[in-house]
C-alpha cells in the first residue's frame, strides 16, 4: 500500500472493503451453488452449504477488521460487513436467477415433484395454484435470507471492527487528516 492511498481514494473504507470482499464472496457462493446443483450428490449438499456459511462469516469479519484498521472506528467495520453481505447477496441472487433461467424446466419439475410429495403426505389434493405458491415461497425465503445475511454481516463486521480498531495502521492518521483537514499534516494528491 502506498502512503496516501486512502486519501486519494473516493468514498468510504467501509464501502471499499465491503465491495471487494462482497465480490469475492459472491463469486465463491456462485461456484458453491453450481457445485451443489450439478454434482447431484445429496451427501455433499450440507458440507458445501456449511463451507459457504463459514466463508461468509469469514469475509464479513475480514471486511470489518480491515475497514476498522483504516479508520479506527467500530462503526466502519460494521458497515463494511453490511456492504459485504449486500454485495455478495446481490451477486448470488443474479447467479441464482441466471441458473434458474437456464434450467427453468428442471426447476419446475423438481418444484412440482416436491409439491406433489407434500400433498400426498398430507392426503390433500395439490392446489391449482401450486406454481404460484412455489414462486411465493422461494421469494419469501430469498428475502428472508437476504435480510438475515445483512443482520449477520452487520454484527460480524462490528466484531471485526472491534478487534481491528485497536490495530489501526499508520495510514489511519492520513485518512483522518484528509477527512478533518487537520493543520500540520501534509495531504497527498
Amino acid at each position: 500500500m502506498v502512503e496516501g492511498t486512502l486519501v486519494n481514494s473516493k468514498g468510504s473504507p467501509a464501502l471499499g472493503h465491503g465491495f471487494l470482499f462482497g465480490l469475492i464472496q459472491g463469486a465463491i457462493q456462485i461456484v458453491l451453488g453450481l457445485l451443489i446443483t450439478n454434482l447431484h450428490q445429496p451427501a455433499l449438499t450440507l458440507p458445501l452449504s456449511l463451507v459457504g456459511i463459514l466463508l461468509a462469516f469469514f469475509f464479513y469479519f475480514l471486511a470489518g477488521f480491515q475497514a476498522a484498521q483504516s479508520t479506527g472506528r467500530v462503526g466502519t467495520g460494521a458497515f463494511a460487513g453490511l456492504w459485504t453481505a449486500i454485495i455478495s447477496a446481490l451477486i448470488s441472487l443474479i447467479g441464482a436467477y441466471a441458473l434458474a433461467t437456464v434450467n427453468i424446466d428442471t426447476f419446475r419439475q423438481v418444484g412440482r415433484a416436491v409439491l406433489e410429495d407434500a400433498s400426498r403426505r398430507l392426503n390433500q389434493p395439490m392446489p391449482t395454484t401450486a406454481d404460484q405458491f412455489l414462486l411465493g415461497a422461494v421469494t419469501i425465503s430469498g428475502l428472508g435470507g437476504f435480510a438475515l445475511s445483512m443482520i449477520i454481516g452487520l454484527l460480524i463486521g462490528a466484531l471485526g471492527g472491534l478487534l481491528g480498531r485497536g490495530k489501526t495502521s499508520r495510514y489511519s492518521c492520513i485518512y483522518d487528516a484528509a477527512q478533518h483537514d487537520i493543520p500540520g499534516i501534509p495531504k497527498h494528491s
